[in-house]
This record gives C-alpha cells, structure tokens and sequence, in this order.
C-alpha cells in the first residue's frame, strides 16, 4: 500500500493564501467535530439513564437501553421501555445470591401523568403496569433485542391497575433458586404502562415477598411466579414462596419468617378500655395481633403455620396492618444454635416435626432478643441441659456448688426452668476455673447462649462475660394447659431478668403487700420439697413471688392461692397462714397482681397469664 506523501500536502498547502489556509481549517475542524460527536452518539445511543444499583455496595452503573423510553427511563403513554444488563450487572446477581441465599430486581415506579392522562385515570376502569424479566428468547444469536414478541400471554409478570397505585413506589421480582443462579439471571427487564411512568432507579436485593408500607414509598415484593399488585392492601398470594426459600426445618435450612408491622396510630391500639386484635387468615388458619402500644412488628415463623405458602388475608382490623413481608432467616449451620425469632404466642403450638433436632428447638423473643425460650422433646432433655444449672443456681444447700454426674443420678431439676444471663456466666466460669467437666448439652447451651449474645467470650477464649437477659425453658412432657402456664411463669421470669425497673417495682409491691399473705407465700416455698428455693435470696424471692402472681390470668389469680392453702402438705405445714388465705379468699394476692398486671400492661402491652401477642 502506497504511503501518503504528507511533505507534499504541505507543500501545496504553502501555496494557499492566508484566506483559503483559515477556510481550509475551518472545513477540517467542523469535519472532526462532527464525526467526534458521532462517534459520541454512537457510543451513548445504549446507555440508560437509569442507573442499577447492588444491595450493600455504595456504586451503581447504567443499565444498556433497548429503545428511546429506556434511554430516557421515561414511558409516556400504553409503552413499553426495555433494559439490558451489562455482563458485570448480571455477576451482581449470583453474588447477592451466594450472599443471601434469594435475589431479586427491585424498581422504582414514579407516575406523571400528563393533565389528559389525569382525566383517563377518573373515567377509565383500569389503567395497566407491568413488569417482567427479559431472557434469552428475547434476542436473537446475535444478540439483537425481538421487540414484536409483544405481547406475550405466556410472560410471567407483575401487574397493576395504576388507577389505584401511589405516585412513587417499588416493585420488586425475585429469581427462582437454582443451584446454579447464572443458568436463571434474566438478560433484562421491561416496563410497561398506560400513563406517562419514569424508571427512577433498579437495585439487585435479597428477595422478600409481601407488601410494605411503613416507609414512605410503599415496596410490593413478588417471587418468580409474579403476581398482581393489590394496592388495597388486603390480599397477597405467597404461594410462589416455595421457590425461593427452604420448604423444611433442618440443622442446615431454616424456614423463612413472616415480620408483620403495626401502625403506630394511637386510636387503633388496645387499651384496658378496649382490645384491638388484627385478624389475618394464612391459607385457611387464623391468627389474631393482639395492637399494643409498645409493639411495632411482630414475627410469624412460617414453619408456624399450617400452610404458610399460600395466599394472606388480612380481615378484622386490618388497617392496623402496615406490612406482610416474608424474609429469609439465613440461618445455615452445622448445629442448632441460632434462635428461631418468634412471638411465644406460637411456641406452644409450634409442632415438634418443624423442629430443627430430634429433642430440642430454641426461639428468640421477636420483641426482646435477649430472651431465649427452649422447648424440649421431654424432661431427660430438658433436665441434661438444666439440672445442673438448677441446683447451682437455685436450690438450697447447693447453690454455688457444680453437682456431679453421680449426685444427679436420679434427681430431677424442674419441669420448667428460667435463668439469668448472669447466673448461666456464673455456672460455666466456675466449671472452667475448676475444670469441671460438663455434659455436651450443657456445652451446647454455652454455645446458643454465646451465638444469641446472652453470654460474651472472654479474651482468653474460656471465661465468659454476661450480658442482658436471660433463658426459659419448657417441655412436651408437661400437659398441654401446664404447659401454657408455665411458659407464662418462665417468660415472666426472663422479663425481671432484663429489665431493672421492672425488678424495682416487683420489689416495691412485695414489701407493700399484705405481709400476712406474703409469709404465706414464703411457707408455700418451704413446705414443698420439689421446690427447694433458697427463702434467704432475696432476689429469687421477688421473682417467684412475682412469677407465680402473674402466671395466671388477674380474675384466676384469688382462687390460684386459695386453693394452694386447700393443699394437704400446705395446711399441714403452715395452717394458720392456709386459713387467712381462706379467709381472706386470696385478696392480698389479687391486690398486687392488679398493681402488677397495671404496670406490665403499660410498659410492655401484656397481662397476667399471657406474655404473648399472637393467638390462633
């Protein structure tokens, strides 16, 4: 190829005049900026200016746009606007995904309609969205976007009628679990709508389900089996749930959970006045929420309910509702330490085939983390976990003192138990300053009560150091209507563990009661050999006495103690205390528990003989 002979280019060039020299120039300069800013056009024709954010990282990137509305993220009216992913976005996919365990795209619909389209909006009966994923049929080999495969009935979508929708909200599509999330990543997105809609921005996200209106831009997620958005509030479907999260409880997967939010409107909570329960049908099993003033959302484990993946409805009350989003709970581990988060409403009926293990399963007080219920398949389970612990805690003439395997033998601790994060510290610092050697459910229990943060290593690696709260403890073995009063009993315990001021009152109301009631009480502990209580630690002497005042319901709380003084052992015992109680049919009692049940209800939204929120 012959070389261009610049040297006489510009030797033609010197024979210009200064005139054609600067026409000459100028023709060269607008050629090159010309083709600059074709270049320029060329280059920017695909980009978005809709910008694709990833959960947990502060960077984003435009997206590649497929037509004019793509490129402006602005849809004006019965269009379509198409994304394409970049091959780094499509990563951002599977990273989340690896992360979390669910992924989705999340968008952000903001509507302007035009002073025409306002009009359309009164009188037409509906106005659509929609919202799905681009794949691979979309494009052809090469790559170019199929546009007339619009419409498509078989698409799965999310869907709208904007008639009813908020101007700004978030709509959000999850990708169904595959063990390979790369082969299931879409290649893009569309938008569709009726009325002038802006694309304001897409984020990668763990997938969660349901609806939220706590913020103030409403978010409707979906999973991959999509679905229409009811912007009433009252319906949503979960039935595509089961492609997302796991289906069973194991050591290694956990069920999703259900948090469910409460407005905070003063006049739509309970008071003594008036009771305000929010009724929500879960495929067929109605569960009542009970709307205090002190709870803000409360945590449904779907492995709770009989038919959790199916569709929600929310009924009676359902305006004290602001959110039903159903979450992963990412718990994977090689044993059961994590707590499941639940409301202890549903402890009791919580089937033991959902369990996580054979003998054990441990929840989390959904509005007081550091409060761990355990409920075990019997008492030779609960009793290897706490019996030891009972003795060295509570039980008189051994208090302070790690009982041997030997002397247990054959001894039984409680059929339910409770502990202070402090007394547990206590127990397994002195096992390890003396290298006594505990059992592998009691070195279990160090390490659930350190994954859940009752109990902190030390820097050593051996001693621990207590934090807030404290740990109940019941089991199958007891009888059902047993059972519910000692869940109470224990629960109550764990809330004078936690809280000081609570712990003050309780004292206060036990040196102002009616102390002939009180020595009572005290004979009552005494007279009865399964106990064991040390009546010297004041203390534990104000947490039973509270405990066993507020374990049954206010109008129960008089004959509870009267019929304690018709026990046999108890009159025999102690039986002119038994017949003042008699006497006085138990008012001293049911005094402070009204005092009692007063403060609790409007600290914490509770009662007497109930700790929890939710009932079926």
């Amino acid at each position: 190829m012959k070389m261009m002979d610049f040297s006489k280019i510009k030797n033609k060039m010197n024979k210009f005049s200064p005139a054609q020299k600067k026409f000459f120039t100028a023709i060269a300069v607008f050629i090159i900026v010309d083709l600059a800013a074709v270049i320029l056009i060329c280059a920017t024709k695909s980009r978005s200016a809709v910008h694709l954010e990833c959960y947990g990282k502060n960077e984003m990137s435009s997206l590649i746009a497929l037509d004019s509305s793509a490129q402006s993220g602005v849809i004006k009216s019965s269009s379509y606007a198409d994304f394409k992913f970049t091959k780094a976005q499509k990563e951002m996919f599977s990273e989340i995904f690896q992360d979390k365990s669910t992924v989705a795209l999340t968008v952000r619909l903001q509507l302007k309609p035009t002073k025409k389209q306002l009009e359309l909006l009164e009188a037409a009966p509906s106005l659509a969205f929609k919202y799905g994923f681009l794949t691979k049929e979309d494009f052809t080999a090469k790559g170019k976007f199929i546009k007339q495969l619009y419409p498509d009935n078989r698409r799965i979508l999310i869907q709208g009628n904007l008639k009813q929708a908020p101007d700004v909200f978030d709509v959000s599509f999850a990708i169904q679990k595959n063990d390979d999330i790369s082969k299931v990543v879409p290649e893009g997105f569309f938008v569709y709508s009726d009325i002038k809609c802006k694309v304001v921005a897409a984020c990668v996200v763990p997938a969660e389900i349901g609806f939220d209106l706590t913020s103030d831009i409403p978010f409707y997620g979906f999973a991959c089996n999509g679905g229409v958005v009811d912007f009433t509030n009252s319906v949503f479907d979960f039935s595509g749930a089961s492609m997302l999260f796991p289906v069973q409880n194991s050591a290694k997967t956990t069920m999703p959970e259900f948090i469910v939010g409460l407005k905070p409107d003063e006049d739509m909570k309970t008071t003594t006045e008036k009771s305000v329960r929010a009724e929500i049908n879960i495929g067929g099993e109605k569960i009542f929420i009970n709307n205090v003033t002190s709870a803000r959302e409360v945590v449904i484990p779907s492995a709770a309910m009989k038919a959790p993946f199916s569709r929600i409805e929310l009924m009676s009350n359902r305006e004290c509702v602001s959110s039903v989003i159903l979450r992963a709970t990412h718990i994977a581990e090689k044993e059961v330490v994590s707590a499941v988060r639940t409301d202890p409403g549903l402890i009791l009926k919580y089937k033991p085939s959902y369990w996580r293990t054979l003998d054990y399963e441990v929840f989390k007080w959904d509005r007081y983390p550091e409060i761990l219920f355990f409920d075990t398949r019997n008492y030779a389970v609960q009793d290897n976990f706490f019996r030891r612990l009972a003795y060295f805690v509570e039980k008189q003439g051994y208090k302070g003192r790690l009982v041997s395997n030997e002397e247990l033998e054959g001894k039984h601790g409680y059929n339910a138990h409770d502990y202070s994060a402090e007394s547990m510290a206590r127990f397994f610092n002195k096992a390890a300053e003396t290298g006594f050697v505990l059992n592998k459910e009691e070195l279990l229990l160090k390490k659930i009560l350190i994954k859940n943060g009752l109990l902190e290593l030390e820097a050593d690696g051996l001693m621990v150091k207590a934090n807030k709260g404290g740990i109940a403890s019941i089991s199958q073995e007891s009888d059902d209507y047993l059972r519910a009063t000692l869940l109470a009993h224990e629960g109550w315990h764990t809330i004078f563990f936690r809280d000081e001021e609570f712990r003050n009152f309780v004292s206060a109301v036990y040196y102002t009661m009616d102390p002939t009631s009180l020595d009572f009480l005290i004979d009552y502990f005494k007279s009865q050999p399964t106990l064991g209580y040390d009546v010297n630690d004041d203390y534990l002497m104000h947490n039973e006495f509270m405990a066993y005042i507020m374990q049954q319901r206010l109008s129960e709380v008089a004959n509870y103690f009267v019929h304690l003084a018709n026990r046999g052992s108890v009159m025999k015992y102690t039986p002119e205390l038994a017949a003042y109680i008699k006497q006085t049919e138990g008012k001293g009692f049911e005094d402070a528990a009204i005092a009692l049940n007063d403060y609790v209800f409007d600290k914490y939204g509770i009662v007497c003989g109930n700790i929890a929120l939710i009932s079926k």
